[in-house]
């Protein structure tokens, strides 16, 4: 059992004790109430039966890029076993992509930046929890023709206090191509490609004024690509960053809770929307001069609220 100390700003010595999940489904409920360390998935179900009922999967959602997420969670060590279970999970959500959109037909509040071709081919993704992972699963997941994400979760305590230890694993490079469908890679030529030409310019613009000013404050955050956004990630969790609500129009997005978002007034600018699914504040850029600092509260915000550090 691993031990993790924390030194609080009073330097004492505080033995945070591990705080293991009972069973599988206090597991999966836990997380499905803590859904920032998911991500952005919005989830559409819990405990899914395919496949004429013989599988379940514990969740099954919809992230940022418009991947279909099928979501396995397990409540001990996971090893390579755990491969031909989420397969036939996927194998039967890209089979089924009727099923798929009836479960989101019936959802409520659906994400309005969510657009997905229903009748073309749609993107699986698998995520696999579990307290500990093998380094067997790592290599295996290199043969399958879906991108995985595989996180290790753990929970620890302080008293009343709780601390979710995230661990997000990287699969081993083995230089080998994948036969049918590989990971695509999102560039500037990517975006040149999907969305317009003049706006995609202003976009990476956008991108570098809001590297100037993470370099200036000093922040640990690093910069990620993605289908439909820029993010800048403290660790695993997103911080702010820049996403599309169009093919020509795109905002800086900020992850705060609504109590922290209606609080930030900035002079002259007005939000343009706050979107509870993904708990982020939006802000439209207009053109290239658009005033980056003077969103400054929103930033040292969202960089607090994500971060807890000042």
């Amino acid at each position: 059992m691993p031990n993790l100390f924390w030194k609080n700003n009073k330097n004492d010595m505080v033995n945070v004790v591990e705080s293991p999940f009972v069973s599988e489904e206090e597991f999966e409920t836990y997380i499905y109430k803590t859904r920032e360390v998911l991500g952005d998935i919005f989830i559409l179900k819990r405990q899914v039966r395919v496949s004429g009922g013989r599988d379940i999967p514990d969740m099954i959602g919809i992230d940022k890029d418009n991947n279909i997420v099928i979501i396995e969670m397990k409540n001990c060590e996971v090893d390579e076993n755990i491969i031909p279970q989420v397969l036939r999970y996927a194998l039967w959500a890209e089979a089924n992509p009727d099923s798929i959109r009836a479960l989101w037909l019936e959802c409520k509040d659906k994400p309005d930046d969510i657009n997905i071709n229903w009748d073309g081919i749609i993107n699986i993704k698998i995520m696999v929890i579990a307290p500990a992972i093998k380094v067997t699963v790592l290599k295996t997941v290199n043969k399958i023709n879906y991108e995985v994400d595989l996180l290790e979760i753990n929970k620890f305590a302080v008293g009343k206090d709780e601390f979710i230890l995230v661990d997000k694993l990287e699969a081993e490079s083995t230089g080998m191509r994948k036969i049918t469908r590989g990971l695509e890679i999102y560039d500037k030529d990517f975006y040149l490609q999907n969305y317009n030409n003049k706006s995609v310019e202003i976009f990476f613009h956008t991108i570098s004024k809001i590297e100037k000013l993470v370099s200036e404050k000093g922040w640990k955050v690093t910069k990620k690509f993605n289908k439909g956004y820029a993010g800048f990630k403290y660790g695993f969790p997103l911080v702010f960053g820049i996403t599309w609500v169009g093919s020509k129009s795109f905002c800086i997005f900020f992850k705060l809770p609504k109590n922290i978002a209606e609080k930030i007034k900035i002079q002259g600018i007005e939000p343009y929307r706050y979107e509870a699914q993904w708990k982020q504040l939006l802000f439209k850029v207009e053109g290239k001069d658009y005033a980056i600092k003077k969103l400054m509260p929103a930033f040292e915000a969202s960089y607090k609220y994500i971060t807890g550090f000042k």
